[in-house]
């Protein structure tokens, strides 16, 4: 039977492989992933092409073009955007082949979390479709604003320049789903230990009416046994979490950046594209273009940061539904008392937390402070844009 959602999986495994982002292989059966001589190989060749691209690049007219034809702000804010995306693919290419254990590593802990627990495979089906349709909408409309604007200046060598730049653009895109599918995975397997506690509460609330001591003691060891296993996976997930946010610390960091200049461009292009120097409405297709381009990527790195968020969200909610535990009765069980002690130590003394390359820790109070200077910046843009009127 047909599945979607594997199907995706499979083409983005496959497009990593085929653009060299990935240098080892997955078994398709068993999820497992493992250094090849066939892999390293394909890649190492497919990355010195890639590299090789950038003096070519560089030597070519597209350049110049693009910044003889860069009569606004927020085309500048544009090349930027690019030549940040650009610069982030070329050092992951670099730190791919040193962290290749690592990513393995991960891979294949992953793979046998999924295994342990498989029904989280039908847990991150919305997300994964979400996330493929905001990179799809993104990348044609980041085609089609890359081609429109200077038609009139393209020539063979122009337009192979450009679909070249665009495709080690792309590949960011690529190596970004990888981090939002291992969060996840991660957000996945938060929502079921979330379940299997809460499980656990409502047994416990029964024991509480339960006055035959030998069934009591026999489901409070059963559900110590089972508060343990939850508490082992969560040390597991929080660790692998952490290790993922070691390995694509930089693609991190180039993402916020590009967020960033992003939305400033977004409320500057709104002021400028809308208006003409007679302050009128100006619906050209140029910039209808240009703002749906904006609108679609400016989606895809909120359906990203939000992946981060929520992963947060149900870790809280974790906390919060074992801070239930202190409302039953006490003395049911002494071994089940010490496991659940034991894992709101765990929970207190490493509590989870997303760092961006050692910079900041990635909350939700952050966005404000992020906002506020956005809309500074923008203003002082758009006030710069009225005066040179």
């Amino acid at each position: 039977m047909f599945d979607p959602i594997k199907w995706i999986l499979r083409m983005v495994y496959f497009y990593s492989r085929l653009l060299g982002v990935i240098n080892f292989e997955i078994d398709m059966k068993t999820g497992r992933a493992s250094v090849t001589r066939r892999a390293s190989i394909y890649a190492g060749v497919v990355n010195g092409l890639i590299l090789s691209l950038l003096p070519f690049l560089s030597l070519s007219n597209l350049l110049q073009t693009m910044w003889s034809h860069a009569g606004l702000l927020h085309e500048y804010l544009f090349l930027v955007i690019y030549v940040t995306r650009v610069s982030c693919l070329v050092i992951t290419l670099c730190s791919r082949w040193w962290q290749r254990g690592r990513l393995i590593h991960l891979v294949n802990a992953f793979s046998r979390l999924a295994f342990r627990r498989p029904q989280v495979m039908r847990m991150w089906r919305r997300r994964v479709v979400l996330k493929f349709m905001s990179i799809f909408l993104s990348e044609i409309s980041q085609v089609a604003i890359s081609f429109y604007p200077m038609r009139s200046y393209l020539t063979l060598k122009l337009t192979f320049s450009i679909l070249m730049l665009y495709a080690m653009t792309a590949l960011v895109n690529v190596i970004i789903s990888h981090f939002y599918f291992i969060n996840v995975n991660v957000h996945s397997h938060y929502i079921l230990l979330n379940q299997e506690i809460q499980a656990v509460l409502s047994e416990l609330r029964s024991l509480e009416t339960e006055h035959r001591r030998a069934t009591r003691m026999i489901k409070c060891c059963f559900l110590a046994d089972q508060l343990e296993d939850i508490a082992r996976t969560q040390s597991e997930l929080q660790t692998l979490l952490k290790r993922s946010a070691r390995i694509f610390d930089i693609q991190g960091l180039c993402i916020t950046v590009i967020m960033y200049l992003s939305m400033i461009a977004t409320i500057y292009f709104t002021f400028v594209g809308l208006t003409s120097t007679n302050r009128t409405l100006n619906w050209s297709f140029s910039n209808i273009l240009f703002l749906f381009e904006v609108a679609f990527y400016f989606a895809d790195i909120l359906v990203t940061m939000d992946n981060l968020y929520i992963v947060l969200d149900v870790h809280a909610e974790m906390v919060t539904l074992l801070a239930q535990f202190s409302t039953l009765a006490p003395g049911l069980d002494e071994r089940l008392e010490m496991v659940y002690e034991s894992f709101q130590l765990q929970l207190a003394r490493n509590p989870l937390q997303v760092c961006l390359f050692y910079l900041y820790k990635v909350e939700r109070a952050k966005a404000v402070a992020i906002a506020s200077s956005i809309v500074s910046n923008s203003l002082v843009l758009v006030q710069y844009e009225v005066q040179n009127t």
